[in-house]
């Protein structure tokens, strides 16, 4: 935040063309003359710095001595002793010509570093309305020095108002180098190049309050001031995705570019809703992130679901995030939700065979790299005539999704089938045993015969059910003799 105006205050104030305020002052204290106040040289009216210190300014008993004498035209200038003085205004080589009847002096412009600055405490001017100081037109006119702080500090010892501006140092302190005025922190994810003060002026109430997104600013006086964080753009009423759109999900809209510099550690971590988000699992329902369409489809989580924990990592310029489902983080670029699904579910279901009696590969049907007959994601198993639905059909419905499903199910399932005693599920292949020796079809339940009671507790096939095939040899391997290991494997229990 650098109004032009701030600057022409720093420039009225600043060094002529070789003068030095600050060596000027130095020479005067060894001298033992103390420093001069700035109206000993300039003259101020409302406000204003007016006209320029000439001869009668320097050139007394007290300070320089005698004005100097303008020599004849065409002489050469008789400066001596006073070299240093007069190129304080004049330009050195102007000096060295011969006088043509006139010497102008370089009062504008500037060519030395400014000698003062600007200090100015927001916190100290907190009564004041920000619009006093700030014209938020998209091209404000540009005021004239000082004529926003004459409301103020006019001297009238009225309420409120402040000392008179004569005493210049006192907002006007002394400066080396490159001096700034108050201004925002340096930019890193700038919305600045699309982002309009006129437009979120008038648009809403809260917008034409500066202090909806700048109320940092009035807490503090120190020089570099807070920038609006995405937390201020997110409130109630501004881009809470209702009054306009949400800060979650357009990010392109206001970072249209990348920075100078971004570096960060992508994440790259996939979505588990287990570990730290175990918790969340336990305190609510599963549509409080999915939504459920009519058809049952679970769709995937949005940006909404994680604001309610993790709000602050959408601000933040790591966020730990973004990689669980997409393929970047910076909000410049376009991200696509590109984290496919795990392989295993999380969950598991809980299905009584015995109210579903429909033929087995009208739901195991699916052969994966890591699965055999698996039942196909969602519910397109369930869905059907006389089947569950949303809002009909038997229930439990698909929106109550704790009615099949429970946390952590599949897995239990898996360990107990996979690591049981004598299990053969490692090395069994479904494909090999859909039909009989003599090619006839092999039904699911001519193994499968007890399918009755809470999955997890379904009994795996006994070694009589593989007899009528593996009896004799001849049809294959007997079950009995040196073949075993060709179905029991030695994998290890797990701890």
């Amino acid at each position: 935040m650098r109004p032009a105006t701030l600057v022409i205050m720093a420039l009225a104030l600043g060094a002529l063309a070789g003068f030095d305020h600050i060596v000027h002052d130095r020479n005067l204290d060894v001298k033992g003359v103390g420093v001069l106040a700035c109206s000993r040289c300039h003259v101020e009216a409302k406000g204003k710095l007016v006209g320029k210190p000439g001869h009668a300014t320097c050139f007394t008993s007290a300070c320089h001595g005698s004005p100097p004498v303008a020599p004849k035209r065409g002489a050469k200038l008789a400066v001596g002793d006073n070299a240093k003085l007069c190129a304080a205004c004049h330009a050195d080589a102007l000096l060295q010509k011969p006088y043509a009847g006139r010497l102008p002096a370089r009062y504008p412009p500037y060519t030395d570093e400014q000698d003062f600055n600007i200090s100015f405490g927001h916190k100290q001017h907190a009564a004041g309305a920000c619009t006093q100081c700030h014209d938020l037109r998209a091209k404000p006119a540009k005021p004239a020095t000082h004529a926003r702080c004459l409301g103020c500090h006019d001297g009238s010892g009225a309420q409120g108002h402040a000392a008179a501006m004569a005493n210049c140092t006192t907002c006007h302190p002394r400066a080396v180098g490159n001096p700034q005025p108050p201004e925002l922190a340096s930019v890193r994810d700038s919305v600045t190049a699309v982002f309009s003060h006129a437009k979120h002026g008038t648009r809403s109430a809260a917008g034409k309050d500066c202090n909806t997104c700048h109320a940092p600013i009035r807490n503090t006086d120190d020089t570099e001031l807070p920038r609006p964080k995405q937390q201020d753009c997110a409130t109630s009423g501004c881009h809470d995705g209702k009054a306009a759109f949400a800060t979650t999900a357009s990010c392109t809209r206001c970072h249209d570019k990348a920075p100078d510099r971004f570096e960060v550690k992508r994440p790259t971590a996939r979505f588990r809703h287990a570990g730290e988000h175990a918790d969340a699992i336990k305190n609510h329902t599963c549509n409080a992130c999915h939504a459920v369409t009519p058809r049952g489809e679970i769709q995937i989580a949005g940006h909404a679901a994680c604001t309610e924990c993790h709000a602050k990592d959408f601000g933040e310029r790591s966020p730990t995030i973004c990689g669980a489902c997409h393929n970047a983080t910076e909000p410049w670029r376009k991200l696509v939700a590109d984290r496919a699904l795990p392989e295993r579910t999380e969950f598991g279901a809980t299905l009584d065979h015995d109210k579903h009696k429909f033929t087995c590969t009208n739901c195991h049907r699916l052969r994966t790299a890591s699965a055999q007959l698996r039942t196909p994601r969602g519910h397109a198993s369930c869905i059907g005539k006389g089947c569950h639905e949303n809002k009909a059909g038997p229930a439990p419905r698909f929106e109550t999704c704790d009615g099949c499903h429970r946390f952590g199910l599949a897995s239990e399932r898996e360990n107990a089938r996979l690591f049981a005693s004598w299990s053969v599920r490692r090395a069994f292949d479904h494909d090999k045993h859909v039909r009989t020796p003599d090619n006839k079809e092999l039904a699911c339940i001519a193994c499968h015969v007890q399918l009755s009671g809470k999955l997890l507790e379904i009994a795996t096939p006994k070694k009589p059910a593989c007899l009528p095939c593996h009896d004799d040899g001849k049809a294959a391997f007997k079950l009995t003799g040196t073949t075993c290991a060709r179905c029991h494997t030695t994998e290890e229990r797990p701890k």
